[in-house]
């Protein structure tokens, strides 16, 4: 991340790997030092990055902003 290089954050198989994505997300922010806004930029790196169309991107990363607005000071 330090470097730029663009992370996501994905649970490959729940079951198989006994995880899930909020454990995930726990184990990145405690690996990677991560505050809240830093787990918001890589939930909306991975909606950048992913296969759905720009509009689509738009709308869910405003979703996020929307949902976090109230426990981040902007």
């Amino acid at each position: 991340m330090k470097a730029g290089v663009v992370v996501t954050i994905n649970s490959d198989d729940p079951p198989m790997f006994g995880t899930d994505l909020d454990n995930e997300y726990a184990v990145a922010a405690r690996l990677l030092d991560l505050d809240e806004r830093g787990l918001a930029d890589l939930a909306k790196n991975a909606v950048e990055v992913s296969f759905l169309d720009p509009a689509g991107k738009a709308r869910i990363k405003q979703e996020i902003e929307t949902y976090t607005a109230g426990w981040l000071d902007r």
